[in-house]
């Protein structure tokens, strides 16, 4: 392999990550890597590289059904998030929850570690409606915004991988029977999908760290400094931080008269209609329930859930005298065009995706891990192989296609668990769609949170590295042992605690957050 070849694979991505580090301006960073990476596939001509830039590598990405689909579900989505929040639900609801769990730094944690468990059907959508719900909880008890954007994260980005009917869980169980059937061999997709979640120990720590954290106050690094200046000086966020969506305070006209009911019938409508459009879709009745579930289209059955749970949410607030007709409409339309930063980043990501592929990063990547691979070592190699692809493309769904056919041919060969290989490729690609600050996943997380995205990058990094470190050592012993699924994922979930509490005494100066000891008394 040339230099030319390793440098045209490296450096784009290599470049977007360290630019939007450094810059902390991701859309300047994303078109910079875009246009850097068309120029040395255009052979360093600087004017064609400016016409591929637009014509070969973002443009197209409107050519995409899915691409399309996200782009008017993140649209809706923020105008059925700012419905919500201005019908007075969303407060209604933090005023409920604030008298019961939520009045503590510990309760409002777990209640929004909790949102991104339940609400666990798209990725995409989930940071979105989590965040603006959870952050008029979060911010009375004095939790971070960069602590919260952690929370919504590590939840929305992994736990949809764990449930086979989720729009995750459909893509990768098709991904499973494509190669089921190119290979020609007898297994069941769903099955295998199912059998490999107990092996997907960095998306299922992941999910256990947040609840550790936020039971503990074993904060650590960037995310304790975080902590720290929210509780003692009330500043959520950092001074000159770069928030996505400033939040308003609104005034209710006079006569209004909101109640929970209009954050909690919009949301309820909202998921019902997405397992209808599901059904719908996957044709329930040719296919039976799971068979529709897994086949059905779900970015389908989301945009027309969010568009119908809008219009809910604008009857309630005009219902209540929140809204009149117009505003109720206004409201919505600004919603949907507070989202158009959000949507020029993901356009850039999936431009760089696409700079990415051309340039042959992953198969760069996979090269460069291949000649390593042997039974033992087939875990843990591929989820670094995995985590590095995933982190410098900012695509987990670019990964399970990828590496999918290699890690499930390779346990065919060696007669080792299908379920762990594809286990292994699913907590590799979780990692960098919740780590690399150009996955669309962690924009949204920053966005939905109010949060500076940089800085959730940065805070949530160390957190995700542990976790990445404690998978690792539980994947190396699934190699050695061929198997050995709840060993392995015992072994990460006490390595997690272990070091969260070390890291807590060296990095977090030995002290718990700072109202953790009233928490542990309630």
């Amino acid at each position: 392999m040339d230099v030319y070849t390793t440098l045209l694979a490296i450096v784009p991505p290599l470049l977007a990550i360290v630019l939007a580090i450094v810059t902390r301006q991701v859309i300047l960073s994303l078109f910079a890597a875009v246009y850097v990476g068309a120029v040395m596939l255009c052979h360093g001509n600087l004017w064609e590289g400016l016409y591929s830039t637009f014509f070969d590598f973002i443009l197209p990405g409107f050519e995409d059904t899915d691409h399309q689909r996200i782009l008017a579900l993140t649209t809706f989505c923020g105008g059925l998030s700012l419905l919500l929040e201005r019908s007075g639900g969303a407060q209604a609801f933090a005023t409920a929850v604030n008298k019961g769990i939520g009045k503590t730094r510990r309760g409002s944690q777990l209640l929004a570690w909790l949102g991104g468990i339940f609400i666990w059907f798209s990725d995409s959508t989930n940071p979105v409606l989590v965040g603006p719900i959870c952050r008029t909880i979060t911010d009375k008890v004095k939790v971070s915004r960069e602590k919260l954007a952690y929370i919504v994260d590590s939840t929305t980005a992994a736990v949809p991988t764990l449930f086979p009917i989720s729009a995750w869980g459909a893509y990768i169980i098709g991904l499973i029977a494509a190669f089921y059937a190119e290979y020609n061999y007898g297994g069941n997709p769903q099955t295998d999908f199912i059998s490999g979640i107990p092996y997907q120990f960095y998306t299922i720590g992941s999910v256990f760290m947040v609840f550790i954290i936020a039971v503990t106050g074993w904060d650590y690094g960037p995310m304790k400094k975080a902590e720290d200046r929210a509780f003692r000086t009330g500043q959520l966020y950092r001074a000159g931080a770069e928030i996505k969506k400033k939040e308003e305070i609104q005034e209710l006209p006079e006569g209004a008269r909101p109640t929970i009911w209009n954050m909690v019938i919009p949301i309820v409508v909202l998921l019902v209609f997405i397992f209808i459009g599901l059904f719908y879709t996957g044709d329930i009745r040719a296919n039976g329930v799971f068979g529709a579930l897994a086949n059905g289209s779900s970015l389908r059955a989301l945009v027309t859930a969010f568009i119908i749970a809008s219009i809910v949410a604008a009857a309630m607030g005009i219902g209540t005298k929140v809204f009149t007709f117009k505003k109720a409409v206004n409201t919505f339309i600004e919603g949907c065009t507070n989202m158009m930063e959000v949507l020029l980043i993901l356009m850039l990501a999936w431009g760089i995706g696409s700079v990415c592929s051309a340039c042959g990063t992953s198969a760069w990547i996979v090269n460069a891990c291949q000649g390593f691979l042997t039974p033992a070592s087939m875990c843990f190699i591929i989820f670094i192989a995995a985590c590095l692809t995933s982190f410098s493309t900012g695509s987990s769904w670019s990964v399970f296609a990828i590496f999918t056919p290699i890690a499930c041919s390779l346990a065919i060969s060696i007669g080792a668990p299908v379920g762990m290989a594809i286990g292994v490729v699913l907590s590799g690609g979780i990692f960098g769609d919740h780590c690399s600050p150009i996955s669309d996943t962690t924009v949204m997380s920053s966005m939905g949170s109010s949060c500076d995205h940089i800085d959730h990058v940065s805070t949530q990094l160390p957190y995700a590295l542990t976790v990445a470190g404690a998978a690792l050592v539980g994947y190396i012993i699934c190699g050695l042992m061929q198997g050995g699924a709840f060993i392995g994922l015992a072994v990460t979930l006490i390595l997690i605690c272990v070091a969260s509490y070390l890291l807590n005494r060296c990095l977090g100066r030995g002290k718990k957050s700072p109202d953790a000891p009233a928490d542990n008394r309630s």
